[in-house]
């Protein structure tokens, strides 16, 4: 019974990522409307302001609690982030979010986006620096942004960001945490 219950979950999930929009790195092209022959551009969330991270965080903060998970060593080979503190990099970060990450996550990074509701367990509450299991500094979170987390919802994004592009979501989340 366990088995068929984590399945429909799963498969719940599957269905509201779809039917929310979730973009995995898919096209940002523009699209033409039929109808009037015009081009639009893609609906996509609008990032939230773009700020500077207000909770004080070694690059490694936490990332211990990662040394099981995929892509540790590798990650931990970097020792920091190529963009930390670049608002551009940010800015970029703010704008992927949006467009991959904001259907799980929410907007504002709080775990409540429509897709993730279905879940389980829940999409990370991002503002709430306790609530990383993998480590809140920027090692962690590009981890986890890169490889994902096994056993959760979090697909990695490797393949589908460049490091570039994780990198610069990292340097927005670290503009999420409150706490």
């Amino acid at each position: 019974m366990k088995r068929l219950n984590k399945c429909f979950l799963v498969t719940a999930g599957l269905a509201a990522m779809l039917s929310f929009g979730c973009n995995n790195g898919g096209s940002t092209t523009a699209t033409s409307t039929p109808s009037t022959g015009t081009t639009s551009a893609p609906t996509t969330p609008e990032p939230v302001a773009v700020g500077t991270p207000t909770v004080a965080a070694a690059p490694d903060a936490g990332f211990d609690n990662a040394k099981t998970q995929k892509g540790f060593a590798d990650v931990q080979k970097l020792g920091k982030s190529p963009v930390a503190g670049d608002v551009e990099a940010t800015k970029k970060g703010a704008e992927l979010f949006a467009t991959n990450c904001a259907s799980c996550h929410g907007p504002g990074g709080m775990g409540d986006g429509p897709a993730g509701m279905a879940l389980n367990p829940k999409p990370r509450n991002m503002t709430n620096s306790a609530d990383y299991k993998y480590g809140h500094g920027e090692l962690g979170i590009f981890r986890t942004t890169k490889y994902g987390v096994e056993g959760t919802g979090m697909a990695g994004w490797e393949g589908r960001m460049t490091d570039e592009e994780c990198w610069q979501v990292v340097n927005f989340v670290r503009t999420l945490q409150k706490s």
